[in-house]
């Protein structure tokens, strides 16, 4: 590194959040981060101090189920949507996801829940209106995650999928493999699930494509197939 080690000295008494960003820069920079320690100054037992945090903070959290995520205000065109309605069913539902707890519930400073629709995180109403959107409140209730004060709107999981694929169109570096048939193939059970998913609600969705993204979406949507493998 070019940079003068001296200048990277720092007390004893630095915080780990301050320590975290001068490793992570130091190493950005192709720093040793064994020689880290040395260079600024610090005792092994701060420096172990600081290892313990970080291996603390990288430890997978369980969820706490005191702690239920905050719902905004919904509607029929303003809704919860992607991984999060995946894991809500009604009864005699099959598909979806299996993670209800993370996704749910968390920890003390707790998290809103981005919604999909108008003025959400992505918007797929001008070609779906509120196709596959329903009132879930009392199930929200009966869960522990919201006390029922009226209906809570939650896309189905066709519409789940339908809107995660508009926002890796729009929000992410989009290929075919971004989003790929194998991963769907986990939340959806029957040929008849894709047919529905194809044609009720992707295809529509082609309306509001256009440029760069309408040519990767019609390379991505023949290869949405029950069956699809991880090849």
């Amino acid at each position: 590194m070019g940079e003068n080690e001296s200048d990277l000295t720092v007390p004893e008494s630095v915080s780990n959040e301050d320590l975290k960003k001068i490793a992570w820069d130091f190493a950005r920079n192709k720093g040793d981060l064994v020689q880290l320690p040395r260079i600024l100054g610090l005792s092994d037992e701060r420096w172990e101090e600081f290892m313990e945090w970080l291996r603390a903070r990288s430890e997978p959290r369980q969820p706490d189920m005191r702690y239920p995520v905050l719902i905004p205000a919904t509607s029929p065109t303003s809704y919860i949507s992607f991984k999060r309605a995946l894991n809500l069913r009604l009864p005699g539902e099959l598909t979806g996801d299996w993670h209800f707890d993370v996704s749910f519930f968390g920890y003390p400073e707790r998290s809103y829940v981005r919604l999909a629709g108008r003025n959400g995180l992505v918007d797929t109403t001008p070609t779906l209106g509120s196709r596959g959107v329903r009132d879930m409140g009392r199930q929200i209730a009966d869960w522990g995650i919201k006390p029922y004060e009226g209906p809570v709107w939650v896309a189905n999981h066709y519409r789940a999928i339908a809107d995660m694929a508009m926002d890796r169109l729009q929000n992410w570096s989009w290929s075919a493999e971004t989003f790929p048939a194998h991963q769907i193939n986990d939340w959806l059970w029957s040929e008849e699930d894709f047919d529905i998913l194809v044609r009720d609600y992707l295809k529509p969705m082609r309306g509001q494509t256009w440029g760069t993204i309408r040519e990767a979406f019609d390379e991505w949507l023949p290869t949405i197939v029950y069956g699809a493998d991880y090849d």
